[in-house]
């Protein structure tokens, strides 16, 4: 799905900067744009990936914790956990 999507994107970009010759048409796909993504529909398609992303992230970042609190010896500082001794220097 990603490659499609930044297929018809790249695609999109080409035909805008293609067509820009013609003033025309670039003015047509400018407005066919702004039309689409001022649409509400597409307004309220951001707002739900822009939610995704952010649980995503939190769920990603909450799994990353978990996993280094499993690994022995490392800990997060500022969360009580004491630097790891020092070897003595000889």
């Amino acid at each position: 799905m990603r490659v499609r999507f930044g297929f018809i994107v790249g695609f999109a970009v080409g035909y805008m900067l293609g067509a820009k010759a013609g003033r025309e048409r670039y003015e047509q796909l400018t407005r066919l744009y702004h039309q689409i993504t001022c649409s509400q529909p597409a307004q309220q398609m951001s707002s739900e990936v822009r939610e995704a992303a952010t649980k995503a992230g939190q769920t990603l970042e909450q799994k990353a914790n978990e996993g280094l609190n499993r690994v022995p010896g490392v800990g997060r500082r500022g969360d009580g956990d004491a630097a790891p001794p020092t070897p003595p220097i000889r």
